[in-house]
């Protein structure tokens, strides 16, 4: 019973290479004719490489095991059939586009900022012609003369002027006049350094909502701002209201003689 159904299955795979083997021929036939020429488009938007490889009058018939039936009891019947292969390669190479690297864009921000423009500060000159001065009251080069100050009502500015005169009684430029006020302290240089007249100084020391706060102004002579060592006695002058006295002037200090 075996063996027939192996001799059944035989007769059929034999009329199936049979019928496959006839295709194969017509189909032959048919490729041995003249194929027509191919004309290939290139786009000219793309750069395409172009590989044609045209049909020869025969085509390549490469054989390979595709079914292999070997029944046991009957001699083997292996019948390959493979359709003809046709090479025609026409594979357009894709443009090669390499992306190019994000431009840096400056954007000023919180930490990509302009940095700040240094204000130069002009330097306190030291005096450069001011005569050696040997003190002989009190041990102080200069003095303040009592009863020198002119005190006067003025609500625009609350401000102190004065002078230093030297040895003769002539102005003394470039020595440093120090003020005192509650908490703070300024500085100025009499002369020219201090944006003066010969011998002059002065401060503007209130801001307006200060113009009727009590407070004492403190004055004397020092050796420069950098080393604040008093040469002079110091006079103390009490502001009480602008209305009262906003404006004190002829503040006078005199080498002591």
């Amino acid at each position: 019973m075996k063996l027939r159904y192996l001799v059944i299955l035989g007769v059929l795979v034999f009329l199936n290479g049979f019928v496959f083997t006839v295709l194969f021929l017509m189909f032959s036939r048919e490729m041995a004719s003249p194929a027509p020429t191919e004309t290939a488009t290139v786009v000219p938007t793309m750069q395409a490489t172009l590989t044609s490889t045209p049909l020869g009058p025969t085509p390549t018939d490469t054989p390979q095991p595709t079914h292999t039936y070997t029944p046991e009891p009957m001699p083997t019947n292996t019948m390959v059939v493979v359709p003809p292969t046709v090479t025609h390669t026409n594979t357009p190479v894709p443009p090669t586009s390499t992306p190019l690297p994000p431009t840096a864009t400056f954007t000023p921000g919180d930490s990509d900022s302009v940095p700040p423009t240094a204000t130069p500060t002009t330097p306190v000159p030291e005096p450069t012609s001011t005569p050696t001065m040997t003190p002989t009251v009190g041990g102080w080069d200069f003095v303040y003369v009592e009863g020198s100050e002119i005190a006067q009502p003025n609500c625009g500015t609350v401000y102190l002027h004065g002078k230093i005169t030297g040895i003769g009684g002539e102005p003394a430029d470039g020595r440093t006049v120090r003020l005192r006020w509650w908490n703070n302290v300024a500085f100025n240089v009499s002369g020219s350094a201090g944006g003066h007249d010969p011998g002059a100084w002065g401060f503007s020391p209130l801001s307006q909502e200060q113009f009727h706060s009590h407070q004492p102004f403190i004055v004397d002579i020092v050796e420069s701002e950098a080393n604040p060592v008093p040469i002079s006695n110091e006079t103390r002058i009490e502001f009480t209201d602008c209305s009262v006295a906003g404006q004190f002037t002829n503040i006078t200090f005199a080498y002591a003689q």
